[in-house]
C-alpha cells in the first residue's frame, strides 16, 4: 500500500473511532464524562466523512470501504435521528392537534439602527407569524419584552402563558393548570400548561434549555481571515470550556423534566429547544419519555438551526407514546437562528376517552 493510501486509512479509522463515541454519547451522563457528548456534537460532519471514505475507497481500493461502511450499517438507527424518509401519515378524521415550536431569539431579526427598516423588518415578521394564527397550539423560546408584544398583538384570540424568562405557550384551548419548571437561570426555563381540548386534556411543556454559547465565537473563528494559531487555540479551549458547563447544565434540567412529566397524569407532548443534537444524553432522556416526530414523519435533513454550526437539529416536538404522529415539517423561514418546527398530533382512542368521560 502506498505511503499516502496508508495514510488517508489511518484517518478513516481515526474518523470510525470518533463516530463510535458519538454512538455512546446518548447513553454517557455528562456527571461521568463531557468528552464523549462533543463527539455527539459533530455526528453530521463524521457522518458525511464517512460516507467521503467509502467513495474514494471505491475507486481507489474497494476492499476498505469496508470499515466506513460497517460503521453507517452499526449505527443506522442513530443516522435516523438527523436523517428520515418519512411520509405523512393519511387521513383518518381521528381527533388532533396541530402544535408549533419556534426559537424566535426575542425577534431580533427586526433589529436595526435605521428606523424604517426597524418597522420593515417587524412588519414583516408579524406577517409571517400572521400565516399560523391558526394553529391550536404554539410553543415559544427566547421571548423577550419586544417579542411578547409583538405574539399579544398577532395572537388575541390565544390564551397566552408567559413568566418573562423566555419560554411561552399559546393556545386556542383553555388552560386548566400551568406552572414553571424553574431552572434557576435568568433565560432558561420550562413551562407547563394542562389544556382542554374538546377530546382529552393535554400536558404541553415549552422548554429552552441551557445555550451552548459558542456560536458566536465559532462565528469569529469563521470569518477571521488572518488566523493567529496561539489566539485561535486560547478560543477553541474557551470554546469546549463553556460546551461542557453548558453540557452538564441541560443534563440536569432535562432530568428535572423527565421527574415532572413521569408525575404528569395527563397525556404529553415536549416542544422545544433543547440545544443539543439527537446524539447526545439529553435527547435520550427526552426520546424515553414520548416520540420524536421527525423521525416518525420527518423527511430528508432534520436541520433546525440555521447559524453558522451546520447540520444541527436541536429543536424537537416529543409526543406521547400513546399519541400517533400524523406529520412533521420544518419551517425554513429567515427570522431566526432557528427553525420552526410543526405537527400534527392524533387521538388514536379518541372516542374511547369522551365514552369514559361519559360514564
Amino acid at each position: 500500500m502506498k505511503f499516502f493510501d496508508r495514510t488517508i486509512l489511518l484517518i478513516n479509522l481515526g474518523v470510525v473511532l470518533a463516530t463510535f463515541l458519538a454512538y455512546l454519547a446518548p447513553v454517557v451522563d455528562p456527571e461521568l464524562t463531557w468528552v464523549i457528548s462533543f463527539f455527539g456534537l459533530f455526528f453530521p460532519i463524521l457522518l458525511i466523512t464517512n460516507f467521503l471514505f467509502i467513495i474514494y475507497w471505491i475507486y481507489k481500493k474497494p476492499k476498505y470501504l469496508i470499515v466506513s461502511a460497517i460503521c453507517l450499517m452499526i449505527g443506522w438507527n442513530h443516522i435516523k435521528g438527523f436523517i428520515s424518509f418519512n411520509t405523512p401519515k393519511a387521513e383518518s378524521g381521528a381527533d388532533s392537534v396541530t402544535l408549533m415550536s419556534f426559537n424566535i431569539s426575542n425577534a431580533s431579526f427586526g433589529y436595526d439602527k435605521d428606523k424604517e427598516n426597524r418597522v420593515a423588518k417587524k412588519e414583516a415578521f408579524i406577517e409571517f407569524l400572521e400565516q399560523y394564527k391558526d394553529i391550536e397550539i404554539f410553543c415559544i423560546q427566547e421571548v423577550g419584552d419586544y417579542a411578547y408584544d409583538i405574539l399579544k398583538k398577532t395572537f388575541p384570540n390565544h390564551n397566552i402563558y408567559y413568566k418573562e424568562k423566555g419560554a411561552v405557550i399559546l393556545s386556542k384551548y383553555p388552560f386548566k393548570e400551568k406552572g414553571e419548571i424553574d431552572f434557576g437561570t435568568k433565560t432558561n426555563s420550562c413551562l407547563w400548561a394542562d389544556i382542554k381540548l374538546d377530546h382529552d386534556i393535554v400536558r404541553v411543556y415549552s422548554y429552552h434549555l441551557q445555550s451552548n454559547r459558542i456560536s458566536r465565537d465559532a462565528e469569529k473563528l469563521a470569518n477571521q481571515s488572518d488566523i493567529d494559531q496561539k489566539q485561535a487555540w486560547y478560543d477553541i479551549k474557551g470554546m469546549l470550556r463553556k460546551f461542557r458547563n453548558s453540557h452538564l447544565q441541560r443534563s440536569r434540567q432535562v432530568e428535572k423534566i423527565a421527574t415532572h412529566v413521569k408525575n404528569s397524569k395527563n397525556k404529553i407532548i415536549l416542544a422545544g429547544d433543547l440545544n443539543d443534537p439527537p446524539q447526545s444524553y439529553t435527547y435520550h432522556v427526552f426520546s424515553e419519555l414520548g416520540q420524536d416526530a421527525f423521525r416518525k414523519r420527518g423527511m430528508g435533513l432534520g436541520t433546525t438551526y440555521a447559524g453558522k454550526i451546520p447540520l444541527l437539529r436541536i429543536d424537537y416536538i416529543f409526543a406521547d407514546q400513546d399519541l400517533e404522529v400524523a406529520s412533521f415539517d420544518i419551517v425554513k423561514d429567515h427570522f431566526s437562528d432557528h427553525y420552526a418546527v410543526i405537527s400534527i398530533i392524533e387521538w388514536p382512542n379518541a372516542e374511547d376517552l369522551k365514552n369514559s368521560e361519559n360514564k
